[in-house]
């Protein structure tokens, strides 16, 4: 059971390190270009009627999860938005 808990302990904590470097590489991305540089090509875009794009990426991590990333670009390719959801724990 100690076994068990110390696991789920250093899981959690592993998940916050994570939660936080990724929350500091959304928050210096300022435009497209340094996006797609850093997260490489998106697996989709949608395009907004005022010009606005979604932009979609999904990357598998080593456990077997999904990090899911959106960024919401103006029409000049400036950051307006962006978001990260990771699949839960098994």
């Amino acid at each position: 059971m100690l076994y068990s808990l110390g696991r789920d302990y250093l899981r959690r904590r592993r998940d916050e390190q994570e939660g936080r470097e990724i929350d500091a590489r959304l928050r210096a991305l300022t435009t497209l270009p340094e996006a797609r540089r850093t997260l490489g090509d998106p697996d989709e875009i949608i395009n907004g009627l005022s010009g606005r794009q979604l932009y979609l990426w999904r990357q598998a991590r080593p456990d077997g999860r999904l990090v899911n990333y959106s960024l919401t670009a103006d029409a000049s390719g400036q950051i307006t938005e962006a978001s990260w959801k990771r699949t839960p724990t098994r």
